[in-house]
């Protein structure tokens, strides 16, 4: 291939993200096909042994990504099998890479979501703990940035509470459309091997598999939601920074902000 035309399809820079997840979607899927006696038991065990040695180089920042190769997939596929020989090859028994990629991007994103729910509860309590230690104090409320009704600062600041709290529930919520697992979906119509695709789920921490391959391997309504998710959540997010900088000016003056978190 040449040098331009694989920098040009390369992932590598976005997808060596799903590392860890590819190793862990592999595990399980080994240790499936050796359950199965699918693949001889000593070419699993050679292939889980050189799977965990990656994930330790990994976890110590030591494995190194030749970019060379087209994304994170491939390198951990050649560094496999560079290791422990052709038996390496067998890790793709009754998988594709698309259900591949598939499991290793929900397991990132699942990971992510919950991420998201923990930093927004967080900020939600934030805001009912200024809540409560100021449940006396009484503010203008706005209308079109024109004084309107008095409302009391706790008010004020349950009310962007609230919104953090829906957010949360909506990552919540996306989560559980995402957590089924795709490994055994293949590349769109599943495989002819006897595989468990309730082992793998329940190994790698899925509710259930998924329910069709074709949909499984095409589906990306997980992704466009959880971008939803967090736009909405930057708005929200929007909202109570600009109301920071609007109390803080001279006109309002109700609160001063640290200098550590201001610029000019």
């Amino acid at each position: 291939m040449d040098d331009s035309t694989l920098e040009f399809t390369s992932s590598l820079e976005v997808d060596s993200k799903l590392a860890f997840y590819d190793v862990m979607g592999s595990l399980a899927h080994v240790r499936m096909l050796k359950a199965c006696g699918i693949i001889p038991a000593d070419d699993a065990d050679r292939i889980a042994g050189g799977l965990k040695e990656i994930l330790k180089e990994m976890e110590n920042g030591d494995f190194r990504l030749d970019y060379s190769l087209e994304d994170i997939h491939t390198n951990v596929e050649f560094s496999l099998t560079q290791r422990i020989g052709p038996a390496g090859g067998k890790l793709h028994t009754g998988r594709s890479r698309n259900d591949q990629v598939a499991v290793d991007f929900r397991m990132y994103l699942r990971d992510e979501a919950l991420k998201a729910v923990e930093a927004a509860d967080g900020l939600m309590m934030s805001l009912v703990r200024v809540a409560e230690e100021n449940g006396n104090a009484v503010m203008p409320g706005f209308t079109h940035m024109q004084h309107a009704q008095p409302v009391s600062l706790a008010q004020h600041m349950l009310a962007h509470a609230f919104r953090f709290s829906r957010d949360a529930d909506r990552f919540l919520d996306a989560f559980r459309r995402m957590d089924k697992c795709p490994l055994g979906a293949a590349a769109l119509a599943g495989t002819t091997y006897p595989i468990d695709r309730k082992m793998t789920a329940s190994a790698l921490g899925f509710r259930e598999p998924t329910e069709n391959s074709m949909d499984t391997v095409s589906d990306r309504d997980f992704v466009t939601e959880l971008a939803y998710c967090a736009a909405q959540t930057a708005i929200h997010l929007s909202s109570l920074c600009e109301e920071f900088v609007l109390w803080s000016s001279q006109e309002c003056g109700f609160v001063e902000m640290d200098d550590k978190y201001t610029t000019g």
